[in-house]
């Protein structure tokens, strides 16, 4: 059984669409669904999602950023015939132009996308194609469907939405296997890269005392946010690119998941800090066995030849491995100075599903617009590279890396925007 939302009522209206799936299973709208539930934590606990579908992050970014992005909940359930929650799509619905959009609860902010379902249900629910086809009446009106950043694989989110199809993101993302030791993982990376390490804190120490300190005070989130956007804007100036945090809707989206997450395991707001002053700030996702790097900001104004971009990443994945984290994630993009950290190449895929003309037609012109983003990009990282070949003098030893210059995060043209 079907039970789609009202459009005209916030309320869930139980309606009965199609007949009930020979599972046993009945499909849902839920658009109020409460993901700070007990219900929600346990389903997250077995699922094989990310933290961006942790229940904190999903109902942070409904209530603070999605009114602010003209975006209204859509939240799909499945449940067995005891009412126990065995799926949950986290969605949202909105107007780009003509377009009646349906997408992940994504609006620009997270970087992967995935179905929490509980893995004792994912044969009977992934084998339905009448349960997929319920999931899909479920999401009433829309001309496009659009999933992006699929990591590893849209098997799962294919099966689930009948008719929808998958291809290739054109980024990867990328994950850092950490071993038991940071020697472990010195003994892996280029010793050239290691050494520009070890010259860029022998820079840095007559500055003062360093050290990475993790924030759990929620007091301390707003003057440290604030600090990361001040740095990211003195980095960002010139620059062809847009940055997350100078948006007013994503700077407050942020500021409040920091505030809701310090003190829980899912949310690492760290300073690193030189004389007990920050010179840069990291805000990023865990869980049991791994860290997300999402956010960094560091003082590029008076700190420019320390190469405070690629310590900041150096601490925290030093600091993951002390404390036995498995992986290290520098997510989406394929920025070069990913690869000094020893980070490995994964495939991202995107879904979609078109209903309607309209539909088809929006998706044709998003790919020529994202196709000539990406011509422009590479148009500019080529002068950008010829205008830094002409200011290094001549005989000048380049400084890191394996022969050719590699960029500290966020040194070059951001990634396409999201969303």
């Amino acid at each position: 059984m079907v039970t789609p939302a009202d459009t005209r009522s916030p309320a869930v209206a139980e309606v009965a669409t199609t007949p009930a799936p020979p599972t046993g299973y009945t499909v849902r709208r839920e658009d109020q669904f409460d993901f700070r539930s007990s219900e929600y934590a346990d389903l997250y606990a077995r699922a094989d999602a990310t933290p961006f579908q942790h229940g904190l992050w999903l109902h942070t970014l409904y209530e603070v950023l999605a009114p602010r992005r003209g975006a209204r909940r859509l939240v799909v359930t499945v449940r067995d015939a005891e009412g126990r929650l065995a799926l949950v799509l986290p969605l949202t619905r909105r107007r780009q132009g003509p377009l009646r959009v349906v997408e992940f609860a994504d609006l620009g902010v997270s970087d992967y996308a995935a179905p929490v379902l509980d893995p004792r249900d994912a044969s009977a629910l992934l084998g339905d194609g009448g349960l997929a086809r319920q999931i899909r009446a479920a999401l009433g009106r829309f001309d496009l469907l659009r999933i992006e950043r699929v990591a590893s694989s849209p098997d799962t989110l294919v099966s689930l939405l009948a008719g929808a199809r998958a291809r290739r993101h054109a980024y990867h993302t990328h994950l850092v296997d950490l071993p038991g030791t940071v020697d472990g993982w010195y003994e892996g990376l280029d010793p050239h890269f290691v050494r520009h390490l070890a010259r860029a804190y022998k820079r840095l120490r007559p500055k003062g005392d360093r050290r990475l300190r993790r924030i759990t005070d929620p007091a301390e989130v707003e003057p440290l946010m604030e600090r990361m956007r001040h740095f990211r804007a003195a980095r960002f100036a010139g620059r062809r690119g847009v940055d997350l945090l100078q948006d007013d809707a994503c700077d407050a989206f942020y500021r409040a998941a920091a505030r809701e997450s310090v003190t829980d395991f899912l949310g690492r707001l760290v300073a690193l800090e030189v004389a007990g002053e920050p010179v840069a700030v990291a805000f990023g996702l865990a869980d049991h066995t791994s860290e997300l790097f999402m956010l960094v900001g560091y003082d590029v104004e008076r700190l420019a030849r320390c190469s405070l971009g690629q310590l900041i990443v150096d601490e925290l994945v030093r600091d993951a491995i002390g404390r036995g984290q498995r992986h290290f994630d520098l997510t989406v993009g394929d920025e070069p100075y990913k690869a000094d950290f020893g980070a490995r190449p994964r495939p991202l895929f995107e879904v979609r599903l078109r209903r309607t003309p309209v539909g088809a037609v929006g998706v044709l012109a998003r790919d020529a617009y994202l196709g000539a983003r990406r011509v422009a990009k590479r148009v500019l990282l080529a002068r950008e590279a010829r205008r830094q070949a002409k200011e290094q003098q001549p005989g000048q030893a380049r400084p890191a890396g394996q022969g050719k210059k590699r960029a500290a995060p966020g040194a070059q043209a951001p990634r396409e925007p999201r969303g």
